[in-house]
C-alpha cells in the first residue's frame, strides 16, 4: 500500500506518547517482574494488582498527556469525546463485527477451540473488556499508527504499529499470576501482527477510536466463551494472520479507490 496521507508527521507528538507510555509500563511492570522472581506474586498479594493495572493503562494515560501537551487537546472532556465517537453508520459497525468474526473463526476452526460458557457471555464481557483492552485503542490507535501512516502509508504504519504494540506486552510474559506469562512471545506476536492490520483497517476507513476499541472488546471476549490458542498455536496464528493482512489491504485499496 503506498503512502496516500497528505497531512504531516507528528514527530514530537509520536515520541511523547511513546516515551511516556513505555516509562510508566516499565517501571510499573518492571517492578512486577521483580516482585515475582522473589516469591511476591499478584496471586499471593492484591497490592500488586495496582502496579499492574497502572502499566496496563500506561498507553492510555500517555494518550492523554502527549496530546494535551501538543495542544492536540484542550482538556479530558475534549480528549474522551475524540475516543468515545459512537455516532457512525452502521456500515462501519458491521466492518467491526465482520473482522472480529472473521479473526475469531479462522483462529477456532485452524486451531482448534473449546466451549467455555454460554456464546452470550461475549455480549455480557464487553463492558469489563474496555477496561482489558480496548482503551489501548486511546494510544495504538490514536496516536501511533495515524501519525505513521502520515509518514510511511498504511502497510508499513500498520506493521510497525504491530512490532511496537507486541513489545510492550513483552514484561508480562514475565510477570507471574498473569494470563500471558510463561507463554509462547512469537506466537503472540503473529497474532497480534494480523490485529493490527484489521486495526488499522478499522481507524483508516471509519476514522474512529472508538470502533478500533470496540473490536479490541470482542476480540478479548470471545476467547471466555470460545478458547483457541493464540500462543502455542503457530499454523493457526500465521494462517489468520495472512488473512487477515490480505482482507485488510484489500478494504482500504477499495476504500482509497473511493476516496480518489
Amino acid at each position: 500500500m503506498e503512502k496516500t496521507n497528505n497531512e504531516t508527521f507528528n514527530r514530537k507528538l509520536f515520541a511523547d506518547h511513546l516515551i511516556i507510555t513505555f516509562i510508566i509500563a516499565g517501571l510499573c511492570w518492571g517492578l512486577c517482574i521483580i516482585l515475582g522472581l522473589n516469591g511476591i506474586t499478584k496471586e499471593t498479594y492484591a497490592w500488586i494488582n495496582l502496579p499492574y493495572g497502572l502499566g496496563a493503562f500506561s498507553t492510555t494515560i500517555a494518550s492523554y498527556i502527549a496530546l494535551k501537551k501538543n495542544n492536540e487537546v484542550t482538556g479530558f472532556k475534549d480528549w474522551l469525546k475524540h475516543i468515545f465517537d459512537f455516532k457512525h453508520n452502521i456500515l462501519s459497525y458491521l466492518l467491526v463485527i465482520a473482522l472480529a468474526v472473521l479473526h475469531s473463526l479462522l483462529m477456532s476452526l485452524i486451531g482448534g477451540y473449546e466451549k467455555a460458557a454460554p456464546i452470550y457471555m461475549i455480549i455480557l464481557m464487553l463492558p469489563i473488556m474496555l477496561i482489558g483492552g480496548g482503551l489501548e485503542e486511546a494510544g495504538w490507535r490514536y496516536i501511533t499508527f495515524p501519525e505513521l501512516d502520515k509518514r510511511f502509508g498504511f502497510s508499513i504504519a500498520a506493521f510497525v504499529t504491530g512490532i511496537i504494540w507486541a513489545l510492550w506486552h513483552l514484561p508480562l510474559f514475565f510477570i507471574p499470576g498473569v494470563h500471558q506469562y510463561g507463554k509462547s512471545f512469537l506466537g503472540f506476536t503473529i497474532t497480534v501482527m494480523g490485529l493490527s492490520f484489521a486495526l488499522a483497517t478499522i481507524r483508516k476507513v471509519t476514522g474512529s477510536i472508538w470502533l478500533c476499541a470496540l473490536f479490541h472488546m470482542i476480540v478479548n471476549a470471545v476467547p471466555e466463551s470460545i478458547r483457541y490458542d493464540i500462543y502455542s498455536n503457530l499454523l493457526a496464528s500465521t494462517i489468520t494472520t495472512i488473512v487477515m493482512i490480505i482482507v485488510s489491504l484489500i478494504i482500504v485499496s477499495v476504500f482509497t479507490k473511493r476516496i480518489k
